[in-house]
């Protein structure tokens, strides 16, 4: 029997007390008991119990206990301590199996494949109706569609590593992977290579206003790397086309106004946060979190 082809996975967390759990948990559900892969949590400036308790759930990871809360400077730290190519990187508050994380390491394998991830799939369950009318049109749009890297789940191969260096000291670390590389050097995978279904789940805001606040984020941050790491690989922003295929694939007039609303908001909200200060607040939907 072939011995598994090694791999690291790593998960930044800042406070994820609620969810570094069930996270884990989701990994370590489906994975062998032996020849695993590395796992290292990379906890960063936490003020609560999620060491604690992702040591007590994972006691073979790798727990970093790291003093500041950074997010890109927890993943440098972990790249120091991982042994493993390719490495694949993992938001605290998503959920990824093991097949589906060992599925986009083989894919990382592959020649000229820099970057990859899982097909994103949305928890709308316990959203309100704006909330589900917002992502009927956000999963239609291209960088959801076209070979997307990032939104909670994105691997590197050893190539891509060796392209793009550390992380900078940046916001959106999953922005400025996806922009470091031509479209055809990303994947995004929904099968394995038996066929079997590959994804990572992702839990929204529940409300409008929380999505207001990641959205400004998440707008502050495209804003921030272009200004500080311009690519040409950058996907850009809505054009009149990409509505027009979001109501091609079912959204409706309402859906539409709600995510150009929310898109609207987030635009003014981030103009005038910009204005109060140079440094980006990392806003969070902490309902999202309650699990």
């Amino acid at each position: 029997m072939t011995q598994p082809a090694p791999f690291t996975i790593i998960i930044p967390a800042h406070n994820e007390e609620s969810v570094i759990a069930r996270c884990l948990e989701t990994v370590l559900a489906d994975a062998p008991d032996q020849d695993r892969a590395q796992i290292i949590v990379a906890a960063n400036g936490c003020i609560d119990r999620t060491v604690e308790i992702a040591r007590e759930t994972a006691p073979d990871a790798l727990v970093l206990d790291l003093p500041q809360g950074s997010k890109t400077k927890a993943m440098n730290a972990a790249n120091a301590e991982a042994k493993h190519f390719p490495r694949i990187y993992l938001d605290a508050d998503v959920r990824c199996n093991y097949a589906s994380l060992e599925a986009l390491a083989e894919t990382l394998r592959q020649p000229g494949v820099m970057a990859a991830s899982p097909r994103l799939e949305m928890d709308l369950s316990r959203a309100n109706a704006l909330i589900r009318a917002y992502y009927r049109v956000w999963l239609t749009q291209p960088y959801v569609k076209r070979d997307m890297v990032g939104s909670g789940c994105f691997g590197i191969s050893q190539a891509g590593h060796e392209a793009i260096g550390d992380f900078p000291l940046i916001t959106g670390d999953d922005i400025w992977v996806h922009s470091r590389f031509r479209e055809g050097e990303r994947r995004n995978i929904a099968e394995d290579a038996n066929g079997n279904p590959v994804s990572f789940t992702v839990s929204p805001p529940r409300r409008a206003i929380d999505q207001i606040r990641v959205e400004t984020r998440r707008r502050l941050g495209v804003e921030e790397v272009l200004r500080l790491h311009p690519s040409p690989h950058f996907g850009g922003s809505n054009q009149a086309g990409d509505i027009r295929t979001a109501l091609k694939d079912g959204a409706t007039i309402f859906d539409v106004a709600v995510y150009l609303g929310i898109k609207a908001v987030a635009r003014v909200r981030g103009y005038w946060t910009k204005r109060r200060s140079d440094t980006i607040e990392w806003e969070r939907d902490l309902t999202a979190r309650d699990v």
